[in-house]
């Protein structure tokens, strides 16, 4: 039984070299290999884009930020500068109806507000003046007095009020001085209100009582730093520069001089310096001086005018006999032709006709 199996069973077949070599597989080229390709790192590229990302988001959140904070800011200063405007319209309306206190209350609210609103510092200082005008008693304004003030600053303050109201400008300047050092934070816009306004009636006075024209216009030049000057005191600088400027030229240049003062005579003819010397007095001088200069040149019908320009002013009896004398110069009188003294032709003989003599017997 077992050897008729074994003789059932099959050799097992098994390639040989010669069958194998006819089925060989084709040899492999370095050409036709491919690179080894390996997976990128994805969990890189996904941090980098979740980065990126958050940085976007942070950085539009930032400008939204600040772009909600500039608008917030300007809303509210926009919101600021209408309740200023609408509170200061207030306060002028107060004014306009003489309820100072009420004026002030409205005023002050738009210092603490806006403290630079155009306009509120003039308008406050006005306000608080005519309040000290209209609240403080004639029995109680203080004489002014050269010693140091110790008292304390709100007396110091009613004093200086006072001093304003009866326009006693250089010892209210003093006064502010010495509230100042006594308390330099004690009621400051209001204590700068009331220095503004004496110092720019002070120059004033400096310029039209005292003639100390210099130390007018350097407190003048001083105050246009800080405020506009009104139109008065603008006049008065210019007033003052003219005057100086024109006796600049004295003795130097007369038509300069009359040119300046002839100017200024018309617009101020009582305006002097420390001489004493008008605008008046120093144009009909230099008038003088110049027609004499031109007289000297001669240059009669030029000198004329200006002696003319003096009689304008007054009727004084030396320039009469200048502009006479420069008059006749310029238009001397005409000469009138004297008859002369003639000979008489001497009278010719007329011939007479010779006469034919008479015929015999003729008688």
């Amino acid at each position: 039984m077992v050897s008729k199996k074994l003789e059932d069973t099959q050799p097992i077949k098994t390639n040989s070299p010669v069958e194998s070599g006819e089925k060989k597989s084709p040899s492999l080229k370095l050409s036709d290999t491919q690179s080894i390709r390996t997976k990128p790192k994805r969990w890189k590229l996904i941090l980098l884009g979740v980065l990126m990302i958050m940085l976007f988001a942070i950085g539009g959140g930032g400008f939204g930020y600040l772009n909600g904070i500039q608008q917030r800011i300007a809303k509210e200063n926009e919101e600021v500068i209408t309740q200023a405007a609408l509170h200061y319209q207030y306060g002028l309306q107060q004014i306009d109806a003489g309820n100072f206190e009420l004026a002030r209350t409205q005023l002050e609210y738009v210092l603490q507000i806006y403290p630079d609103f155009p306009g509120i510092k003039e308008k406050y200082t006005e306000v608080m003046v005519k309040l000290g005008i209209s609240a403080a008693p004639a029995d109680q304004i203080i004489q002014p007095t050269p010693t140091v003030d110790t008292r304390g600053a709100e007396a110091l303050f009613n004093q200086v009020t006072q001093e304003i109201q009866t326009q006693q400008w250089a010892q209210a300047i003093q006064t502010l001085e010495a509230l100042r050092n006594e308390d330099y934070t004690y009621r400051t816009v209001e204590v700068d209100g009331l220095y503004f306004t004496a110092l720019r009636y002070r120059s004033v006075e400096y310029i039209v009582n005292e003639g100390n024209l210099e130390e007018g216009l350097y407190l003048l030049a001083l105050l246009e730093k800080y405020a506009p000057l009104d139109h008065d005191a603008v006049n008065y600088a210019i007033w003052a520069r003219l005057y100086l400027t024109g006796a600049s030229f004295w003795d130097i240049d007369w038509e300069q001089v009359v040119n300046y003062f002839s100017q200024l005579s018309a617009a101020f003819p009582y305006m002097h310096d420390g001489t004493g010397w008008t605008a008046t007095d120093r144009y009909l001088k230099g008038s003088e001086y110049y027609g004499d200069l031109l007289a000297s040149e001669g240059k009669p019908c030029d000198a004329i005018t200006h002696y003319q320009n003096i009689l304008h002013y007054s009727a004084l009896e030396h320039i009469q006999d200048k502009y006479n004398q420069s008059y006749l110069k310029c238009y001397p009188p005409t000469a009138v032709p004297q008859p002369t003294a003639t000979d008489s032709p001497d009278p010719t003989p007329t011939e007479e006709p010779p006469t034919e003599p008479a015929p015999e017997g003729t008688p």
